[in-house]
């Protein structure tokens, strides 16, 4: 609402004012005065409330995380890993967070950069599926990892109907003793 505007809104009131104290016979000289423009800023706080728009935060920054040994890239790979961390989450492990706070970055072993990869990254992790040829598969993603200067500290990132007993201690156990890498299970 402009000044000029809010003083004749006031101007209209106390003619409104004069108009009912004179119907009622006695006429009140403050209300019956004209309100000088020049008083209507002074007013104007007080009469109009101006809202303004909520403080916007800034997003916050995804985390990233390399996921090494899932079979091509893509959104259904990425949706693997965001489940995966989701079901954590809701297994109260405080470190998942939300999945879509990750910035889930999918990458090959074979990459020629890896090296460069794990100086700008410091959080990765190795998909382990349950088929039959899991073992060698990604005992195989680990010792390409190992020879291109890849990450030596990655998480098991795993179906949870995966018993921690079998493939699972023995490719970190394979990985500790040959890669001298260490693989992160994490118990149910």
């Amino acid at each position: 609402m402009s000044e000029q505007d809010q003083a004749s809104g006031l101007r209209k009131w106390a003619s409104l004012q004069r108009q009912q104290q004179q119907a009622e016979g006695t006429v009140d000289v403050a209300a019956a005065e004209h309100v000088p423009e020049d008083t209507a800023p002074l007013l104007a706080p007080a009469l109009a409330t101006v809202e303004e728009p909520a403080a916007m935060t800034p997003p916050k920054p995804k985390i990233p995380l390399i996921v090494v040994g899932l079979p091509g890239s893509g959104a259904p790979q990425v949706n693997k890993v965001k489940a995966r961390l989701g079901q954590w989450s809701r297994l109260g492990r405080s470190w998942a967070g939300d999945p879509d706070d990750w910035d889930i970055r999918i990458a090959m072993a074979e990459t020629s950069d890896l090296a460069q990869l794990r100086d700008q990254y410091s959080r990765w992790a190795l998909w382990i599926s349950s088929d039959a040829d899991t073992f060698a598969g990604m005992f195989g993603t680990l010792r390409q990892l190992h020879e291109r200067g890849g990450p030596r500290r990655l998480l098991a990132l795993h179906e949870p109907h995966l018993p921690r007993q079998g493939l699972l201690d023995n490719l970190r156990q394979a990985a500790d003793y040959y890669l001298n890498m260490e693989l992160l299970v994490l118990a149910r």
